[in-house]
């Protein structure tokens, strides 16, 4: 008799690669909700030679165009509004006191994330310095409010940048504002370094925000292997298992119904 049905087990094992992204801070703060809203602080640029209605434009395109292109990651920001703010958060330092940077509390963002133009010197001791990022509400482990300020000093080099080297500049402090510090990689969003012409997220950005905010796996009916059975013989992990049907075993049951439509 012959053998119709053949199964045949695909293992994948998977070297996973080391992640060199780092994060803000050692207390792994995150936002505790799925969408954030990125204001702009309306009225307050006077030299980076954009509108509001132009920077939220680029709030846009670095939303969408970088960040929420992550599939493992459940984190979704979105364009919010031109809102009102005090004149502080363009004169003032965003940090008080001593050699840590404790937040100013005049610059205190009451909720998600807010992008001011700044002139102060101490933020921007010079053109070169784009901006600069900060979670400064915070409850907890909790990120309630960030702050991204951006050079608008009179020499400032934010105005010199082609629009979408700005918008990779604003979404490079929005990774800053939602928890994540610098890559090492040069071809990440988040090295230390500008790059011209970046036009994507690298492997270490999508691994650092999947880190922080992880898309939680579809449910569904699942078997667990015990690994430490000695009637495993293979490696300790196993990161895929896919069962499917030969293409010889389905070639026969074709070939078989064919018979029997036949007689």
């Amino acid at each position: 008799m012959k053998k119709i049905i053949s199964f045949v087990f695909f293992v994948f094992l998977i070297q996973l690669p080391a992640q060199a992204f780092t994060l803000n801070n050692s207390a792994k703060l995150t936002f505790n909700k799925d969408e954030v809203k990125v204001n702009i602080a309306a009225g307050l640029c006077a030299n980076v030679g954009i509108s509001d209605e132009e920077f939220l434009s680029i709030v846009d395109d670095a939303v969408e165009s970088f960040w929420n292109k992550t599939p493992t990651s459940r984190l979704k920001l979105k364009k919010g509004s031109a809102v009102s703010v005090s004149g502080n958060y363009r004169t003032e330092n965003v940090c008080v006191g001593g050699t840590n940077c404790d937040p100013n509390p005049n610059l205190k963002v009451s909720s998600d994330i807010l992008i001011a133009c700044n002139d102060n010197t101490t933020n921007f001791p010079n053109s070169a310095i784009l901006g600069l990022s900060l979670p400064n509400n915070i409850d907890g482990k909790t990120i309630v409010g960030s702050i991204v300020l951006i050079n608008d000093r009179s020499d400032t080099r934010f105005d010199t940048k082609t629009r979408p080297e700005k918008v990779a500049i604003i979404a490079h402090e929005l990774g800053h504002a939602f928890g994540l510090g610098h890559s090492p990689v040069a071809d990440s969003l988040m090295y230390y370094a500008t790059i011209n012409d970046r036009e994507n997220l690298g492997a270490d950005d999508m691994d650092g925000i999947t880190y922080l905010y992880p898309k939680q796996q579809p449910g569904g009916g699942c078997g667990t292997i015990d690994l430490n059975s000695s009637q495993n013989s293979g490696p300790n992990y196993w990161t895929g298992l896919f069962l499917g049907f030969s293409i010889i075993g389905l070639a026969e049951i074709a070939r078989k119904r064919k018979k029997l439509s036949m007689t």
